[in-house]
């Protein structure tokens, strides 16, 4: 197959990724989420502002106790402007939230694509991490059970981040441009939820320090910081002088919300908030076992392996056991930041994005074994278990009723 049809096929198999895994997009209806009903009302109340000739920044402390949402607090009112702006040219409130949903997901699609090539050459693993990204149960999790909008852009923005920073320092590019890509991301990531942008900026800085010895790559991050200054300031006058007393925002302990070792290896159902991998990427990591087993580790490119030990990393932080009281008791900035992150568990969120990249390492490398059981025997049947596992997440995301715009 040429690399034109090659390519073509590809853009369409991610294309039908993205279909089926937005499934309840096209209902046009909006989720029965735990924060849908907060991101509507948030919607709302930007578009109020805009109707005044001013900006909402951020969530007023109205809105914020109204529906209990004190982690969106930090959540910039940015990202919500082209479903503000569409409702506002009289598209229904519903169906500019789908529409919204769509794109964003759409653009997640092509992001993690652009994202394993940064670390990946063949095609065929590209795919399946798009594959494993997109059927992520805690990805669908956020989007249509949970329905957080900050989140849910903050899942679409990580991969150009990273394949940015992985493609600068392995020396994809080194204009302009490839300094600015992961800047804007991180500086997106900042806007869309300021607690993705403390996570990833110092899981990134700890990365390039310790792993990869590079003062120089934090260049990006301190750009993106620079662009985000808004919510970085606001997020930080918080931390270190508190005052917020109207918003009633989380302070309480983290521990008791996080996941237990079993709770990462469900598939199909889970515990309140704490999805499992799912079969697909549950399957690419068991063969990264056995692979490893069998010696086949040391084919591993070592971007793969930094990959690897930083998504051990934030696996362990978000487990029950891990000390989080005991960082709380270090000043108050701990404790109000801590608390804001409201479960532990949303660094296995974060041990999610990456553990597609091994995952599909693996299959790539079981691929090149002689036999069709190895070629395609394997990799579809890991692919029709990513793919059954988030169509019947999808299928049971509940809805309020019939929409009315």
């Amino acid at each position: 197959m040429n690399t034109k049809r090659q390519n073509g096929m590809c853009i369409i198999l991610c294309m039908l990724i993205f279909l089926l895994t937005s499934a309840p997009v096209f209902s046009g209806q909006v989720m029965r989420g735990d924060d849908a009903a907060f991101w509507l009302a948030r919607s709302r109340e930007v578009g109020q502002c805009l109707a005044q000739g001013r900006m909402s920044w951020f969530p007023s402390p109205e809105l914020v106790s109204a529906y209990d949402s004190g982690a969106a607090a930090f959540d910039c009112g940015i990202w919500l402007l082209p479903m503000t702006l569409t409702q506002l040219l009289g598209l229904g409130e519903q169906k500019a939230y789908c529409l919204y949903m769509g794109v964003v997901g759409l653009g997640t699609t092509a992001a993690v694509w652009w994202m394993m090539g940064a670390f990946l050459h063949s095609k065929s693993e590209a795919l399946f991490g798009v594959l494993c990204y997109m059927c992520s149960p805690f990805h669908i999790y956020i989007c249509y059970d949970k329905g957080d909008l900050g989140q849910m852009v903050v899942w679409a923005l990580a991969p150009v981040f990273m394949g940015g920073m992985a493609r600068l320092h392995r020396g994809h590019g080194r204009g302009g441009a490839h300094w600015w890509v992961p800047a804007l991301a991180y500086a997106g990531i900042w806007y869309g939820d300021a607690r993705w942008g403390v996570i990833a900026g110092g899981c990134m800085a700890l990365y390039l320090l310790l792993w990869k010895r590079r003062i120089r790559g934090l260049f990006p991050l301190a750009v993106g910081g620079a662009l985000a200054m808004p919510s970085v300031i606001y997020l930080a006058r918080y931390l270190l002088k508190g005052g917020m007393q109207v918003w009633n925002l989380p302070v309480d302990s983290i521990m008791g919300k996080g996941y237990m070792l079993r709770n990462f290896f469900t598939s199909w159902a889970y515990r309140e908030n704490l999805p499992g991998m799912g079969m697909g990427l549950m399957g690419g990591l068991l063969l990264l076992c056995w692979l490893y087993f069998r010696g086949n580790q040391g084919r591993m490119d070592n971007a793969v392996k930094g990959v690897l030990l930083a998504a051990g990393i934030l696996a362990v932080a978000s487990l029950r056991l891990f000390p989080w009281d005991y960082a709380q008791r270090l000043g108050m900035p701990f404790l109000r930041f801590v608390g804001l992150l409201e479960t532990s568990g949303i660094f296995w969120g974060g041990a999610g994005m990456l553990l597609v990249i091994p995952a599909a390492w693996a299959v790539g490398e079981v691929r090149k074994k002689p036999g069709i059981l190895w070629q395609v025997g394997i990799p579809a049947l890991l692919s029709l278990a990513a793919l059954a596992t988030a169509l019947y997440m999808c299928d049971s995301v509940p809805y309020p009723g019939l929409p009315s715009g």
